[in-house]
């Protein structure tokens, strides 16, 4: 599984992508690409349809066919150009919060492993 990350805390969280990883937005009949993701919100691709800020939606986090994070509130909170919505979520459970910080835990595990087997080699 490849897995990229940006650890730059511009935004005041590790921010990781997860190849494969996608937003299925209720009310919308196909699933949206994630760019990146945090503990505190994420970017995904809008393709050809439209959001606007200050919409909020109900999403489940999906990779193929698992649901990894399901019934997430988000609010667009900029369209930050070429068809990329930055979101936050919003009033997350305490369940929510910790799968969250879980999944940003294990893609930085993995980084780390990804990185030493490069070093290695």
């Amino acid at each position: 599984m490849d897995i990229s990350f940006d650890s730059s805390s511009a935004r005041g969280a590790f921010r990781t992508s997860l190849p494969g990883l996608a937003l299925r937005i209720e009310g919308y009949p196909s699933a949206y690409s994630v760019k990146d993701f945090s503990v505190n919100g994420l970017a995904f691709s809008a393709g050809n349809d439209s959001f606007e800020v200050d919409q909020q939606f109900k999403v489940d986090f999906v990779l193929g066919k698992k649901e990894l994070l399901t019934g997430l509130d988000i609010k667009v909170v900029r369209d930050i150009g070429k068809g990329l919505m930055g979101c936050i979520y919003v009033d997350l459970d305490k369940y929510q919060e910790a799968r969250l910080d879980k999944l940003v835990l294990e893609v930085q595990k993995r980084m780390i492993l990804l990185r030493k087997k490069k070093g290695a080699s």
